[in-house]
């Protein structure tokens, strides 16, 4: 096979699955404002059993909030499952108004794997808060897939 054909099936392989990548987790929460306020949380990433559980917390001096994140993939031992893909972990703070504060932060994980009763995968960021006294709220989303 000529190099050519061989590189134009690779891309025919490759596409789908990068085309493939969905949004899993759309998750919102309600943050207070005042410094050393804390959250947690703990979601399934739809279409299988993996999970998604985090730590939000106001840092001192109220400006800015750390986010801990723990992706997970527990199943029964024996059981045959897929490995989860994630390609993108989207974070944000919104104001009052609905409105994305300052800038997101994206997390490239390269299409990392979460494999099923192996290592966990963890995360952490720091994004700024609009500084209101209603406070704000957090929203998460992962983009992935199971393959």
């Amino acid at each position: 096979m000529s190099r050519p054909a061989f590189l134009a099936i690779l891309c025919l392989l490759v596409a789908p699955t990068a085309s493939a990548q969905v949004l899993q987790v759309d998750l919102t929460i309600a943050m207070p404002a005042r410094a050393g306020a804390r959250s947690k949380f703990e979601v399934p990433i739809e279409q299988g059993p993996a999970t998604v559980s985090g730590r939000l917390r106001n840092l001192p001096g109220g400006e800015t909030l750390r986010v801990d994140l723990v992706f997970d993939y527990r199943v029964p031992r024996g059981t045959i499952a897929l490995d989860e893909l994630v390609e993108r972990i989207e974070l944000a703070v919104l104001d009052s108004a609905g409105e994305v504060f300052g800038a997101p932060v994206t997390l490239e994980t390269n299409l990392v794997h979460l494999n099923p009763n192996r290592a966990r995968l963890f995360y952490r960021a720091t994004l700024y808060t609009p500084g209101e006294e209603a406070g704000y709220d957090f929203r998460l989303q992962v983009f992935g897939n199971y393959e």
